[in-house]
């Protein structure tokens, strides 16, 4: 109890927990899309083409650094953004399946990105604590500046998605008949997308790509679990991100365990605990 009350005094954890709270409860909540369109694969292409894009800004900041011979340091997320973003573009319009089909191209960009990311770190040596940050995740990084950026980022996101959450609900699970009412499915798609490409984006820098996708999936399949209207399957799966943000961080800090994973291994827990439970109940 006392390491808790601990943790709480610091400072820098009152960050660690509100910044990582806000990605959880806004990446729980994409996550419901996500897993409900079938399109999980999709938010792993897109950590990958983030993860891709922070390396890619730290590696032509070294080569920068040795023409110039001096320090240059640009901010990461304009790189990772515009990237993300473009991909998002490409992997939200519905292409009539012809040679290649949709999931493969989401598998080449899977693929490629990551294979990319990986060389432009060998390419540099001193990147490598970087980029093991960016990939599993460091959330004992997050400053004050970082939570309230990552606030914003939630504030509007959720503008967004509360002037059109009907557009969205309607295109994402019955896009026939969307299409036959004259709604513009294809663009209510690519809105959606994007918004899910641009918290990946940004949040992926202050959590990591393993936290993030984990925040994306893990939450929403155990709230469909367990959520009996999708109402509370929205609600269920940013409390179930929330709590366990809290509850890894705090594991991590008493246990002295890795924060990234032991996040990831909380969420695992509720996701066994509430299958085993619905088998056990039906």
């Amino acid at each position: 109890m006392s390491k808790l009350l601990e943790m709480f005094q610091q400072d820098f954890m009152q960050n660690v927990l509100a910044g990582t709270a806000v990605v959880a409860a806004i990446c729980a909540y994409l996550g419901v899309f996500i897993v409900l369109r079938r399109a999980v694969f999709v938010g792993a292409a897109l950590a990958q083409v983030s993860s891709f894009g922070v390396a890619l800004s730290f590696i032509i900041c070294a080569i920068l650094e040795r023409w110039h011979q001096r320090e240059i340091h640009f901010p990461p997320q304009p790189f990772a953004l515009a990237l993300t973003l473009g991909a998002t573009v490409l992997l939200a319009v519905q292409h009539r399946e012809r040679r290649v089909p949709r999931e493969t191209v989401i598998g080449v960009a899977y693929c490629v990105a990551g294979a990319l990311a990986i060389l432009v770190v060998a390419a540099s040596g001193h990147l490598q604590a970087e980029v093991l940050n960016l990939l599993f995740g460091n959330v004992l990084t997050i400053s004050r500046a970082g939570v309230i950026g990552l606030a914003a980022l939630a504030a509007g996101v959720g503008v967004v998605h509360w002037l059109f959450h009907k557009e969205f609900l309607f295109t994402s699970f019955d896009p026939d008949t969307a299409v036959a009412l004259g709604v513009r499915a294809r663009f209510w798609n690519i809105v959606l997308f994007l918004t899910i490409g641009v918290t990946i984006a940004l949040a992926i820098r202050a959590a990591g790509a393993l936290v993030v996708f984990n925040f994306l999936v893990l939450p929403a399949a155990t709230a469909l679990m367990i959520g009996k209207s999708l109402r509370a399957v929205f609600v269920v799966s940013i409390i179930l991100g929330v709590a366990s943000a809290f509850a890894g961080i705090a594991i991590s800090y008493i246990a002295d365990w890795p924060s990234g994973a032991t996040i990831v291994a909380v969420n695992a827990v509720w996701l066994v605990v509430a299958s085993v439970a619905r088998r056990w109940l039906l």
